[in-house]
């Protein structure tokens, strides 16, 4: 037999049944957490047709997809200083009553940006007592409990994805009689960067080094890659306790596997796209047979070649089968390769057009590393990190 019970009605506590004010205020910012998590990681839901108000922290641009705003202290500034939406109150019920959560302004401004207090801080490594490498430190108040605070740090969650623990190859199918490179990152727990290392992320390594002289104040370029020599590309991700992207794990980001499920397959399939396997199959074929083929709007959002008439920064249409983004067209890209080390840099990009035999997974020229040697376009680069759990 099955008993069911009622429902017990919601009943509103008496003021001197709540629990004392700092219990209350744990309470409260406890169960905030999910909800500013939420204005951290998506910024861009958060987004009206009216944009955002504040020209001194982020500017909008119609080329700009909406992952810019994600995981961004620019953003998070913007938003708390009612340059989003007019009350950025973040409402609570608990004990029958309702508390208004809010970041504070709390930390001393940084005159690069604005005389402006901060409503976060970059975390920089020598912090005692904090085993991370970056993230934003931000303070929390409950307007109906005023003088008590809770400090808090955000993690920039959105800026990597994970590259899932199987067999993978590296570079373009081999020749007869030619060896094929296969590898595993088995007990390996891999984050690649989504998107390019942008100048604003740039910005941000120079304030944290105290390398005042060689920031970019122009906020229409900040989310565009940055443009680093070889040694600053390196500098950068070691900075933040990571590594510049070696191409055979860029291959394993955009070669998308037969099978997701078979973490051991008989045969080793080496991509030509990260969205079908044979080239001719796909608009950059066409082209090579065409040389009169017109791009469409859906070429351009697979892959930005030359021709293509707008750039599209954080766009997400051309994404790989594990969240990895811009493989190919879009700015040529720096990568360490231990396995042909002159062979670092996926040259494919929105320099060359869409009949260049450079548009192809595992496709890879050189790059001296020195800015302006080579009378190459600019070269942009990502980052991984290793992590263990």
């Amino acid at each position: 037999m099955l008993f069911f019970r009622s429902r017990p009605v919601a009943r509103k506590f008496r003021d001197e049944v709540l629990p004392p004010p700092t219990k209350l205020f744990a309470q409260v910012i406890a169960r905030a957490i999910p909800e500013i998590l939420n204005v951290w990681e998506h910024g861009d839901r958060f987004l009206t047709r009216q944009g955002t108000s504040c020209p001194g922290e982020i500017l909008d641009n119609a080329g700009v997809g909406k992952s810019y705003y994600q995981c961004q202290p620019h953003f998070w500034q913007c938003f708390w200083e009612k340059g989003v939406v007019a009350n950025p109150l973040i409402k609570i019920d608990i004990f029958g009553q309702t508390f208004h959560v809010s970041a504070k302004p709390t930390f001393a401004p940084i005159p690069f940006y604005s005389e402006k207090p901060r409503f976060y801080e970059m975390l920089t490594r020598s912090r005692p007592g904090i085993n991370l490498h970056y993230g934003y430190v931000v303070d929390l108040e409950v307007k109906e409990l005023p003088g008590l605070g809770q400090p808090l740090i955000l993690t920039d969650t959105c800026r990597d994805t994970f590259l899932p623990q199987r067999t993978y190859t590296y570079g373009k199918a081999p020749k007869k009689n030619e060896k094929e490179f296969v590898w595993d990152n088995f007990d390996r727990n891999i984050f690649i960067d989504r998107f390019y290392v942008t100048n604003q992320q740039v910005n941000e390594w120079r304030l944290l080094k105290g390398d005042l002289s060689r920031l970019n104040s122009d906020r229409n370029l900040w989310y565009r890659p940055a443009v680093l020599s070889l040694a600053d590309q390196k500098n950068y991700c070691h900075f933040f306790g990571k590594r510049l992207l070696e191409a055979k794990l860029f291959d394993a980001a955009a070669m998308a596997p037969v099978d997701t499920k078979e973490l051991f397959p008989e045969k080793m399939l080496h991509p030509q796209t990260p969205w079908m396997r044979d080239i001719s199959k796909s608009f950059l074929g066409m082209a090579r047979i065409n040389p009169d083929y017109q791009l469409s709007p859906l070429d351009c959002q697979l892959a930005q070649v030359k021709g293509c008439t707008e750039d599209r920064f954080f766009a997400t249409d051309s994404a790989t089968w594990m969240g990895m983004y811009f493989s190919l067209g879009f700015y040529p890209e720096s990568l360490l390769n231990p396995i042909e080390p002159s062979k670092n840099l996926k040259l494919s990009s929105k320099f060359l057009p869409a009949t260049s035999e450079w548009h192809e997974l595992g496709a890879l020229s050189h790059w001296s590393g020195i800015l302006g040697e080579d009378k190459l376009p600019p070269v942009a680069f990502r980052c991984y990190e290793e992590v263990s759990l």
